[in-house]
C-alpha cells in the first residue's frame, strides 16, 4: 500500500512541474515578440522621414512674386545666361532678398553696360594701339637689360614676336611638369624622374678617339656624365656593342675598343661612329635640361624643351596641369580652343612680368583674328594679310607691288568693303560714325 501511495504523489508533482514549465515557455514567448516589436517600432522611427511643414499662404505668394520677379529679369536682361545663372547661384548661396538681388543685378547690368563696346567702334585699331604702344617700351626696356642674368630667356619683345608671328617652334620652348600624388612629396622620386626625362644620346656620356691609321675607333665612357644624367653604364656599354655591326668591341675598365679590318673604307667607318654617337640611351626627345623646384610643399619640374605628347603618356604626372609654351605644339596635340587659350595667356604672362597692364579683351580679340581660320595664323604676309581678299588690303601691308601685279593679272575686283581699301582710295570708312546713312527729308 505504500509504494502505490508513493508512486501517485510523485506523479502528481510531475504534472505541478509540467504546467510551470508551460506558463514560464509561454510567458518567455510573450516577452520575445514584445521585445521583436519594440525593436521593429525603433526601425520605423529612425527610418521615417521627417516631414517639411507646409508653408503659409502668405509664404506661398512670396515664392510666387520672387519666381516671377526671376523670370522677368531672365527673359528681359541684356545680360548673358550663364552671367544670370552665376547671381542665382550666388543670391541662393547667400540668402538675398527681393531688393538686395535687386541691387545687386542693377549694379552688374551697370558695369556689363560700361564694358559694351559701341556699335561702330574700331576695336581693332584700338587693341593695335594698347598692344603696339607697351611693345615700344618694352623693346626698349629688353635692350636695357640686355645680358642681364635676371631677365629670363624668352621674355621681352622677342616673345612677343614669337606670338604674334605663330612661328612654327619656339625659341626657347620650355615645360612645367606637376607629379602626381605618389611622388609629389618626396623629394629623391622627383629629381629620379627628373633625370629620366633628360634626351641622353651617346655622345653625351662618351668621348671618342679614332685613330685611323690603325682603322681603331676607342670610346671612353665618362663617369661624371653617367653620374649626373643617372644611365646605367651595364645597359651603356650593351647599347654600344649591339649598333656597332661585324665588329666585335673589347672593354678594358672604361674603354671599349673597336678595330676595323685595313681594308674597310675610313669613309664608311666615320658615318658608322657618327651614326652611333647619335643613337638615344634614355629619355624624352627635345628635352635638354631638367630642374626640380618647390613650391607649397609640392615638387614640380621645369624642363628645358618641350615634347608634350611623350610627357602625356607617362603615369608619373598630373596631367591636368601639365604647361608648355610652345603654342603649335599645344595646338597640334590639344586642339585649336587651347591653343588660342595659350596665346591670350602667354601674351598676358610676358607683359605682365614686364609690369605692364593690357587689358585682356585685346589679347582675346588678336587670339581671335589668329585662330578663327582653324589653324594658327601669324599677323605676316604669309598669314594673315595672304588669306584677305581685297587686293589693296594685301598690298597696303608688304610687298605692295608684288600684291598688285598678282591682282592684276588675275582680273581680280576690289569691292571696298575694309576699313584699308577705303583709306587708300579716300573714302569714309565705315567706322563709328561713318557706319550711319543719313538722308534729308524734303518738307514739300
Amino acid at each position: 500500500m505504500t509504494a502505490k501511495k508513493t508512486t501517485k504523489k510523485t506523479i502528481v508533482k510531475t504534472k505541478k512541474d509540467i504546467k510551470v514549465a508551460k506558463t514560464a515557455a509561454k510567458k518567455e514567448k510573450i516577452k520575445k515578440t514584445t521585445a521583436k516589436k519594440d525593436a521593429k517600432a525603433a526601425k520605423t522611427k529612425t527610418t521615417k522621414t521627417v516631414k517639411p511643414k507646409k508653408k503659409t499662404k502668405a509664404e506661398q505668394k512670396e515664392d510666387e512674386i520672387e519666381s516671377n520677379f526671376r523670370e522677368e529679369i531672365w527673359e528681359n536682361s541684356p545680360l548673358p545666361k550663364s552671367v544670370l545663372d552665376e547671381i542665382a547661384i550666388f543670391a541662393e548661396k547667400k540668402k538675398l532678398s527681393k531688393e538686395k538681388t535687386d541691387k545687386l543685378i542693377d549694379q552688374i547690368k551697370r558695369r556689363w553696360e560700361w564694358l559694351r563696346v559701341e556699335p561702330g567702334e574700331c576695336v581693332g585699331i584700338i587693341a593695335a594701339q594698347s598692344l603696339g604702344e607697351p611693345g615700344t617700351q618694352l623693346t626698349l626696356r629688353t635692350k636695357h637689360f640686355a645680358g642681364a642674368a635676371e631677365v629670363s630667356v624668352g621674355s621681352g619683345i622677342q616673345r612677343v614676336e614669337e606670338i604674334v608671328d605663330g612661328r612654327s617652334k619656339a625659341k626657347y620652348p620650355t615645360m612645367t611638369i606637376y607629379l602626381n600624388a605618389d611622388i609629389r612629396g618626396n623629394e629623391k622620386a622627383a629629381i629620379k624622374f627628373a633625370k629620366s626625362l633628360i634626351d641622353v644620346r651617346i655622345q653625351d656620356v662618351v668621348k671618342l678617339h679614332e685613330d685611323f691609321e690603325r682603322s681603331k675607333i676607342t670610346l671612353e665612357i665618362l663617369e661624371d656624365e653617367i653620374n649626373e644624367r643617372n644611365v646605367d653604364e651595364k645597359e651603356l656599354i650593351e647599347l654600344i656593342k649591339e649598333n656597332v655591326k661585324g665588329v666585335k668591341g673589347k672593354q678594358r675598365k672604361n674603354n671599349i675598343e673597336f678595330e676595323f679590318p685595313s681594308k674597310e673604307p675610313l669613309l664608311k667607318i666615320r658615318k658608322t661612329i657618327l651614326k652611333l654617337m647619335k643613337v638615344k640611351v634614355q629619355g624624352i626627345k627635345g628635352v635638354d635640361k631638367t630642374l626640380v623646384s618647390e613650391k607649397n610643399g609640392e615638387y614640380r619640374i621645369k624642363t628645358s624643351g618641350s615634347n608634350l605628347k611623350s610627357v602625356l603618356k607617362m603615369n608619373e604626372i598630373d596631367h591636368t596641369r601639365l604647361i608648355t609654351n610652345d603654342i603649335m605644339e599645344i595646338c597640334k596635340v590639344l586642339g585649336l580652343e587651347a591653343g588660342r587659350r595659350m596665346i591670350v595667356q602667354e601674351l598676358a604672362r610676358t607683359l605682365d612680368e614686364n609690369d605692364i597692364r593690357v587689358d585682356v579683351r585685346h589679347y582675346i580679340l588678336l587670339a581671335d583674328a589668329m585662330t578663327f581660320q582653324g589653324e594658327i595664323k601669324g599677323i605676316v604676309r604669309t598669314g594673315i594679310t595672304r588669306g584677305k581678299s581685297s587686293p589693296f588690303a594685301r598690298a597696303a601691308f608688304e610687298e605692295t607691288t608684288k600684291h598688285l601685279l598678282d591682282a592684276a593679272f588675275k582680273g581680280e575686283v576690289e569691292h571696298l568693303q575694309g576699313v584699308v581699301e577705303n583709306i587708300i582710295v579716300g573714302q569714309p570708312i565705315k567706322v563709328g560714325t561713318g557706319i550711319v546713312e543719313l538722308v534729308m527729308k524734303d518738307k514739300k
